[in-house]
């Protein structure tokens, strides 16, 4: 008699993996989301508002900073929440840190490539990619 396997029961390594990837995605979504949302404050804090667009730049990155954070909690890393405080204590600290990161590997790249294109998106990516492993490991950790 053949056994049955039942294909959802996959490896703990594999299931993780499947987990990363999806939060991936939402965190990548998320990012997109709130980039399109940072320039549309920004421009129209500035624009109809008559707002300094330094001033307009800085209130659009805490609005979406908090935003993040909501996202982050509640869409990205889904599962049972540890205090909104605690996380909160670990997420914007980590926000000013990856934006002191950015800046440092904004400069070396366009330093080392010569295209603050290239630079820029490349940086952007990075620090993506890192931003969703120290959330994961560290800020939003969920019970498996």
């Amino acid at each position: 008699m053949r056994e049955r396997t039942d294909p959802t029961n996959r490896p703990p390594a594999a299931a993780g993996l499947k987990s990363l990837a999806g939060e991936g995605v939402r965190m990548g979504l998320l990012s997109l989301a709130s980039l399109a949302l940072g320039y549309v404050l920004t421009a129209g804090m500035t624009e109809l508002g008559g707002l300094d667009p330094k001033a307009a730049y800085g209130i659009a990155v805490v609005i979406c900073s908090i935003l993040n954070f909501f996202g982050c909690r509640h869409l990205v890393f889904r599962g049972t929440r540890a205090p909104l405080w605690q996380e909160a204590a670990k997420f914007f600290p980590s926000v000013l840190l990856f934006r002191f990161f950015e800046v440092i590997l904004f400069s070396a790249l366009f330093t080392a490539i010569d295209s603050y294109h290239v630079a820029y998106f490349a940086t952007a990516a990075i620090s993506m990619a890192g931003k969703l492993l120290v959330s994961k490991f560290f800020i939003f950790r969920r019970p498996t």
